[in-house]
């Protein structure tokens, strides 16, 4: 049954009533905008976790200590998004981490390597003390290192688990020289098939393998991709909004190479944002879009669905 009296989304955009779309396929349907649903950190650690993986993932057996240790990570002011990842078929077992360094702007990669049943207390160390803690374990990362991480958590959400593994086979199958890394639930899964880019640090969603290699190879206009953008992850919410909008009007590549800042002020209509890209400065005014429904996946007429919100940029302006 429609809900027609919740006020918080607009209920013309829901699944008709007989309907039970999956979240990712109505999401595309209604042409959801997926801007501003970006992670906002500082780290993206990548931990070896052999499948299957519960939901959530971090209940399964050795792992239970990665949500308080990331909380710890939290508190000494590191913002930190810990993802499992499938182990790399090649008998090691690692962990890789990509970390925000102020003045840079491509995110530094970090990777360390032990045993299967020393991965766990690695983490916490790592998580817990900071990436210097496990300097004993660190093998060279490698430069000008070009990743892909790809949630593929089926046991998280259908659209993921399908839609991201699809992408996963068909990047491998068209891309073989890439690193591609099947990852744990990212958020966003009414985006799927998603996924982050490193060493630039966005997000994206709704991408074909074909996308993504463009996106990879820098290949071609990234005005003609930044719709799958949904932000970089230096920024938060609004600010990715702010900041994609400098990403497509520059049109350049090389956006993600410099070091950028982006300053929020609320203000009666929306948002103003000052988006500095290197020497250049930008003032961006973000409003709010459509309110949107987040549909339940697979439940008739989507319901229950959760109120969310689209943003919308009203123009952008170089000083």
């Amino acid at each position: 049954m429609t809900d027609t009296a919740d006020p918080r989304y607009d209920v013309s955009l829901l699944p008709a009533a007989g309907d039970a779309p999956r979240c990712a396929d109505h999401a595309l349907a209604i042409a959801i905008d997926p801007v501003g649903s970006a992670l906002h950190v500082d780290e993206v650690m990548m931990i070896d976790v052999s499948l299957p993986w519960p939901k959530p993932v971090w209940a399964v057996d050795g792992f239970t200590h990665i949500p308080e240790a990331v909380m710890a990570a939290g508190d000494a002011g590191r913002r930190v998004r810990a993802l499992a990842a499938v182990p790399i078929d090649d008998g090691i077992r690692r962990i890789v981490a990509y970390e925000r360094v102020d003045g840079l702007g491509p995110m530094v990669r970090h990777e360390w390597h032990a045993p299967e049943a020393d991965i766990p207390s690695l983490a916490d160390q790592l998580l817990r003390g900071g990436l210097g803690a496990g300097d004993h374990a660190r093998v060279d990362a490698g430069a000008g290192h070009r990743e892909v991480a790809i949630c593929a958590q089926g046991s998280h959400d259908v659209c993921c688990g399908a839609d991201g593994a699809r992408l996963v086979n068909d990047l491998a199958a068209t891309r073989p020289g890439l690193s591609i890394r099947k990852v744990s639930h990212t958020g966003g899964h009414r985006f799927a098939p998603t996924g982050l880019t490193f060493p630039d640090g966005r997000m994206w969603g709704f991408v074909s393998a074909e996308k993504m290699g463009r996106i990879v190879d820098r290949d071609g206009s990234p005005s003609d991709l930044a719709d799958h953008c949904r932000g970089w992850v230096g920024v938060e919410p609004v600010g990715q909004v702010a900041e994609r909008a400098v990403f497509a009007a520059v049109d350049d590549w090389s956006v993600d190479d410099v070091v950028r800042e982006v300053e929020v002020r609320n203000d009666a209509d929306g948002w103003v944002c000052v988006v500095r890209l290197g020497a250049r400065i930008f003032d961006v005014v973000v409003v709010v879009g459509r309110a949107v429904p987040t549909v339940a996946c697979r439940a008739e007429g989507g319901l229950p669905a959760k109120p969310g919100r689209e943003y919308r940029v009203a123009s952008v302006r170089e000083r």
